[in-house]
């Protein structure tokens, strides 16, 4: 481990929902804040840069709060079919 005279300190502001969401995620692959943090570091000093697209699509919290309200209702058991025994049930369901 590193020795306590190496180590340093960061902070950052960050919007409070924002902060949230993060935590959120790391909490659901077993992260604390600091950690993600260190892994995020550790990563881009092993790449040499960003590891991921910053390109990518930005959803606005009105989107993501429309996506977390369709995710909730697609898991509402009458709005659930099947199970099929075949392709063409299958289909024949979800054009009717």
């Amino acid at each position: 481990m590193a020795s306590k005279n190496k180590l340093k300190n960061i902070q950052v502001r960050i919007d409070a929902k924002l902060k949230e969401r993060a935590e959120r995620v790391f909490e659901a692959v077993g992260l604390d804040t600091p950690t993600a943090i260190r892994v995020f570091f550790a990563k881009v000093a092993d790449v040499g840069g960003i590891p991921f697209d910053l390109g990518g699509e930005h959803y606005s919290e009105e989107q993501l709060r429309r996506i977390d309200a369709a995710v909730e209702e697609s898991k509402k058991p009458g709005n659930l079919i099947g199970p099929f025994h075949s392709v063409d049930k299958l289909i024949k369901a979800l054009r009717s």
